[in-house]
């Protein structure tokens, strides 16, 4: 024997053992993960998913396909456990094109099907023209060696053509007929795949570095954070005054959103109300120094005067403060349905909202509206007018906000005494202060604003400065046979400027309150109004500047 067979056989019986001593060759490794929690930011959310995988001894790759291609790489985490050591290495993401068609994979599993009837279903309509163009040669009129028939087998070929014409038609319209369905079927999951397809047609791969000391099985949690996601607070305000005490209830929501282009299949959802994007520490601060202003030329064409804001739209309504409705005796009654709500969990520094069960949110399918929580707060009723912008009485409640999460700013929907009567705002509202909502128009109290007089005096021979007096004079009437409180505003100018003075004439009514919120230049009075009972106000003022300048209202920065 050669020394090189022999050299063959010697390699081939020491390379068997060699593999087994050493670890296992590296490999990739598919990693199929669910999708387990999400935690959803005003502007963003955080979403974790699950893998278990048996990995062999040795180091390997694991591949977790078809993630959002909107995941922040910066935030892509993979952490877990093994039955045995496993050191997990680098994470890389990388970027591919989707394949395959969009959808749901029992959808695509339905198209593939259908397509494989159709193809089936055109071959034998395909076959039974074939037979029919035969049938139809059969019956030109020649015989079985090209001659033409006799007479006498006329009658006999005509009823055989008939009869295989016949059936063949048969066939065919039924096998159109199945290929017409099939087609719709096909044409109606395909309008579905489309719609819930992704809006990006790419996907991100995770390529994950680990090394195994033996053969076990790893429970691995990943985690990201992509963008395109986000909730925003609304809140269902809900007023009775039909009974004697009046009731109030407040009712948070949130509307979630997302966009990521991965459905949200079965998760456990929490909301936070920390926001991830808005910045994460104060800006630095900087001096500045005071220099000289030169005042900008004025135009030629006269300054219009400041026009009053545009009120808000009026809410028609009327309140009522009937008795309550009494239950028939021995009526049925049917118990009202539940809605389920969040379980909230207050930290140090945020809020969070725990959703019931698993929730599926696909993704860029709109807004969903989940409720988060009630309460039944102790409410004050009062009323407000601003006549000077519009003479009309508005139902206002006042309630503090209760338990241990802030009211976020959101938009509010009203409802008074089962009539939907707008919609409001609230700005945010830390636990225990007070928040304030308007409830529409009563038209059972009247608010009337009318000017009484206006002097103007001329600067005499020797004088060089100009006056004006100004009065004004506010009714106020209850028509309801209960009493109410009515909180009325007015205004009066604020001098900014030595050369122009405001003073209140003696005719004025003292305010009960001066510059409500800090709004300089407003006055507010608050009367106790019994049924059927009318008062007046009076806002009376006296204006004096030079006689060479002129003077125009401006509003005042809020």
């Amino acid at each position: 024997m050669t020394p090189f067979p022999r050299l063959a056989l010697l390699m081939a019986g020491i390379a068997p053992i060699a593999l087994a001593a050493s670890p296992a060759f590296a490999a990739t490794i598919d990693a199929p993960s669910r999708l387990q929690d999400v935690t959803v930011y005003p502007d963003a959310a955080t979403v974790r998913r699950m893998l278990e995988i048996d990995i062999p001894a040795g180091e390997h790759e694991l591949r977790i396909d078809d993630l959002p291609a909107m995941i922040d790489p910066a935030s892509l985490r993979v952490e877990g456990e093994g039955s045995d050591r496993l050191v997990i290495g680098n994470v890389d993401l990388s970027s591919r094109a989707r394949t395959g068609e969009a959808g749901k994979p029992e959808t695509r599993q339905k198209l593939a099907a259908l397509r494989r009837e159709r193809d089936r279903l055109q071959d034998r309509i395909d076959a039974a023209e074939g037979k029919k163009q035969m049938i139809q040669r059969a019956g030109s009129g020649e015989g079985s060696q090209g001659k033409p028939l006799d007479p006498d087998q006329w009658m006999k070929a005509w009823d055989l053509v008939g009869k295989g014409l016949q059936g063949v038609n048969e066939e065919m319209r039924g096998l159109r007929d199945s290929l017409e369905k099939v087609e719709a079927e096909m044409a109606v999951l395909e309008q579905e795949s489309a719609r819930i397809a992704p809006r990006h047609d790419t996907a991100r791969v995770a390529m994950i570095a680990v090394q195994a000391s033996a053969s076990l099985r790893a429970k691995l949690t990943l985690t990201y954070r992509v963008n395109a996601a986000g909730w925003r607070p609304v809140y269902d305000a809900r007023l009775s005054t039909q009974s004697g005490q009046p009731q109030f209830e407040w009712v948070r929501r949130a509307m979630i959103r997302q966009q990521t282009g991965e459905d949200w299949a079965n998760a456990r959802v929490t909301l936070s109300t920390v926001m991830v994007r808005r910045g994460t520490q104060a800006p630095d601060l900087r001096g500045e120094k005071i220099a000289f202003w030169e005042r900008p030329v004025p135009r030629s064409a006269p300054v219009p005067m400041s026009a009053a804001p545009v009120p808000e739209a009026m809410v028609a309504g009327q309140l009522r403060m009937d008795a309550a409705r009494k239950e028939a005796p021995g009526s049925d009654r049917n118990v009202a349905a539940e809605e389920a709500q969040a379980r909230m969990e207050t930290g140090g520094f945020q809020t969070e909202f725990r959703l019931p069960g698993t929730v599926t949110l696909p993704s860029g399918m709109g807004e969903r509206s989940v409720r988060l929580g009630a309460d039944r707060p102790d409410i004050k009723l009062t009323l407000r007018s601003a006549p000077v912008l519009d003479p009309t009485a508005y139902l206002d409640v006042s309630f503090r906000a209760a338990g241990e999460a802030p009211i976020l700013p959101g938009e509010v929907l009203l409802t008074r005494d089962g009539a939907f009567v707008g919609k409001g705002r609230v700005p945010l509202v830390a636990p225990g202060d007070q928040a304030r909502l308007g409830f529409g128009a009563d038209d059972r109290v009247t608010v009337r604003r009318v000017p009484v007089s206006r002097q103007a005096r001329e600067p005499g021979l020797l004088g060089s400065t100009r006056t004006e007096d100004s009065q004004f004079r506010t009714v106020v009437k209850n028509l309801h046979a209960f009493p109410v409180e009515i909180h009325v505003e007015d205004r009066i100018p604020v001098s900014e400027d030595q050369a122009i003075t405001v003073e209140r004439l003696p005719e004025m009514t003292k305010p009960d309150l001066e510059a409500p919120d800090d709004r300089r230049g407003v006055v507010a009075w608050t009367l106790a109004l019994k049924p059927q009972e009318e008062r007046a106000l009076v806002t009376a003022y006296r204006l004096r500047w030079p006689a060479a300048k002129e003077i125009r209202p401006l509003p005042l920065p809020r």
